[in-house]
């Protein structure tokens, strides 16, 4: 009988914690984690993401990038020739992560995060965030139509646009 409610209590506390993290991430907090490029972790009076100005300039020329190459690969050399890294972080063992040059699938992780709007994703729904956005929503929505676009046609339309003709 011990048994059948120690196993009823774990699954209870298990629901009350499901339900408190959705409920949070609802209202915009963010949880946890390694925070992306651009923002760091303010952990007075409550954790919450903070711009770093340096780094939001850096995201979003990386935006203006794609807009103007429109090919992930072309960002991903722009910004490896000014030696532009990934974001760097301590874990709290002391083991060093990320700091590495940028490649094609890094790009693309910025580019399609929401994070960047000023808002969280949970569950596929986004919600409003308590942190400020760095990219506005217009170059924002414009990066996702271009990745739409070249995950349609596999990116056919950026090759054969700087192909010449005879070459």
């Amino acid at each position: 009988i011990l048994m059948s409610f120690a196993e009823f209590e774990r699954q209870m506390i298990s629901e009350r914690t499901r339900d408190k993290l959705s409920a949070a991430r609802k209202r915009g907090k963010w949880l946890g984690g390694i925070p992306v490029l651009g923002f760091t972790v303010e952990t007075t009076p409550v954790r919450k993401l903070v711009i770093i100005p340096e780094e939001a300039a850096m995201v979003e020329e990386i935006f203006q990038l794609y807009a103007k190459y429109q090919s992930l690969l072309d960002v991903a050399k722009d910004v490896n020739r000014r030696d532009w890294h990934t974001k760097t972080w301590i874990t709290k063992t002391g083991k060093r992560l990320g700091g590495r040059r940028f490649n094609k699938n890094d790009v693309s992780r910025i580019l399609t995060d929401v994070t960047y709007l000023g808002k969280v994703n949970f569950k596929g729904d986004i919600y409003e965030g308590e942190h400020d956005g760095i990219v506005d929503e217009v170059l924002f929505k414009e990066a996702q139509k271009i990745l739409a676009a070249n995950r349609q046609n596999g990116g056919s339309s950026r090759r054969n646009r700087d192909r010449k003709s005879g070459v």
